[in-house]
């Protein structure tokens, strides 16, 4: 076998234990683990700029190889520790606010794609749609060209539904109702404020308000000042959110929630 490389060994971990998972989980662990070599990456720059690989003293720019055509906003500052050390500061935090954004998305889109599977697995539809009803004319079902679109129409349109609750915690819990796992609450609530931080990086600049710091207190965040988005953030935020769509996953396996054409080894 192949050595296997140190940006996925991570998430090789959470899945060593699993006989079967799904193609889902698979998806949302190799674009989590493509996303951790950028900041690796950006750790790497902020080394080599701390060691001096990346500049010279006395040179006309910030660092070698700025060409002031093709970046004029990094020519125009001046060549000092400091100001590097802002570049690679800043870069760092927006890197790492990237990363919880993403790895929101791609929770949301795991999810998508399970109630999809299960749909078709033969989820008992009373179950699925309950009382977030999804209507289709007949110009929309005969465009699907087959029951299966129709089912994955049915319960994307669903996932929107719950999206538009604009309440992370019920999307997370409906999930979990509508398909009868019974996941842990601890789970949940270990991810929730990792989840919420996206919301206060999208809506509010990255800046705590009163009300997350009253739900979540032991986050450390200050109200009205600006989270620290640096790699400790990030891996318990990875963790946390790895851990409970691992749960899921492995809920969804043990309940036969899906069909084996969604599994893999």
């Amino acid at each position: 076998m192949g050595e296997v490389l140190p940006e996925i060994f991570f998430y090789i971990q959470y899945c060593s234990s699993l006989d079967m998972k799904t193609k889902s989980l698979v998806r949302f662990l190799n674009r989590a683990a493509h996303f951790d070599a950028d900041v690796e990456l950006v750790d790497v720059i902020a080394r080599a700029t701390a060691g001096g690989a990346l500049h010279a003293e006395g040179a006309p720019h910030l660092f070698k190889y700025v060409d002031p055509q093709r970046h004029p906003r990094l020519a125009n500052r001046q060549n000092t520790d400091q100001n590097r050390t802002l570049a690679v500061t800043h870069l760092k935090a927006t890197v790492c606010g990237a990363f919880i954004k993403d790895i929101y998305e791609d929770m949301c889109g795991y999810f998508r794609e399970i109630l999809g599977s299960a749909a078709r697995n033969g989820l008992d539809p009373n179950r699925l749609v309950g009382e977030h009803k999804v209507t289709l004319d007949a110009n929309d079902i005969l465009s699907c060209g087959g029951w299966d679109a129709v089912v994955q129409r049915v319960s994307g349109d669903l996932f929107r539904r719950l999206e538009n609750l604009q309440d992370t915690k019920k999307l997370i819990e409906k999930i979990n109702d509508k398909l009868n796992l019974g996941v842990e609450a601890s789970k949940i609530t270990a991810a929730l404020p990792y989840l919420e931080v996206r919301h206060l990086l999208v809506h509010n600049d990255g800046i705590a308000d009163d009300d997350f710091c009253a739900r979540f207190p032991d986050f450390g965040a200050t109200p009205n000042a600006k989270l620290a988005l640096d790699y400790g953030l990030l891996d318990r935020a990875r963790k946390a959110i790895i851990d409970l769509v691992t749960e899921y996953d492995e809920k969804i396996v043990a309940n036969n929630a899906v069909g084996h054409s969604d599994l893999q080894l």
